[in-house]
């Protein structure tokens, strides 16, 4: 199968300002949104998590093109973000961004329960492996594996790539930042631009710690922000 994780990037720190009812309505517009639009490419949507979306694509039928839909599904979704924000800002809520994992593997599917309670599911190391790969975008990102890049068969724009090693993998592995794919979808991200940094009049010193998946890591660490532009910044580090 393939396996799409989303998740909105800063919708936990929002939640946290909100009443629940709000919370609710901002996260039932999201889903409204994007459930029309994995059905569209005949995924199937195997839970929400909260604000996240956990959806696989090659069952309970398989098709050859199933990592294709995937990949062209998530860019749509990508897309569809900014008819969320527009009604987001309508409504007078904050504006939101998602991060969209995909990656391709055998996995086990079926009915997954108890005696009182089942439903149709997906378990395995490949499920795993997704999300850890969905930890690793920021908003507006669409990161795949390797067997997805290569069940798409070159129809792809790759904008980046880079080497990872997440929890629970013995060895590191490549992941690809997708921009469009072509062949019968045809559909793009806008082109990155190069963006030049502004060198800040004043220096700021800022105190950080890693992310750890998606959680902050115990140890605190000192740098100086030098440049900055939009959600961009140089940092510099002892």
């Amino acid at each position: 199968l393939t396996i799409m994780m989303t998740d909105l990037r800063g919708f936990t720190a929002i939640s946290e300002r909100l009443p629940a009812e709000t919370d609710k309505r901002i996260i039932n517009i999201f889903l409204e949104i994007m459930t029309e639009i994995i059905l569209k490419y005949q995924g199937t949507i195997d839970e929400f998590i909260g604000d996240a979306i956990l959806a696989i694509f090659g069952a309970p039928i398989l098709q050859e093109d199933d990592a294709q839909r995937a990949v062209a599904c998530a860019l749509e979704m990508q897309q569809a973000m900014d008819d969320v924000n527009a009604r987001y800002r309508e409504a007078g809520y904050p504006e939101v961004s998602m991060g969209i994992g995909i990656n391709t593997g055998d996995v086990v599917v079926g009915n997954i329960g108890s005696s009182k309670r089942t439903k149709y599911g997906v378990v395995g190391r490949h499920v795993n492996l997704t999300s850890r790969i969905e930890t690793y975008t920021v908003g507006g990102q669409i990161l795949i594996s390797e067997s997805t890049l290569q069940e798409c068969d070159g129809l792809l724009r790759i904008d980046d790539q880079m080497e990872v090693m997440p929890k629970g993998v013995r060895e590191p592995i490549s992941i690809y930042e997708v921009g469009g794919i072509g062949g019968k979808f045809k559909i793009a991200l806008p082109e990155k631009q190069p963006v030049e940094l502004i060198p800040l009049t004043q220096p700021v010193t800022v105190r950080f710690t890693f992310l750890e998946g998606k959680h902050t890591g115990k140890d605190l660490y000192t740098a100086t922000i030098t440049k900055m532009h939009d959600r961009i910044a140089e940092v510099q580090t002892t």
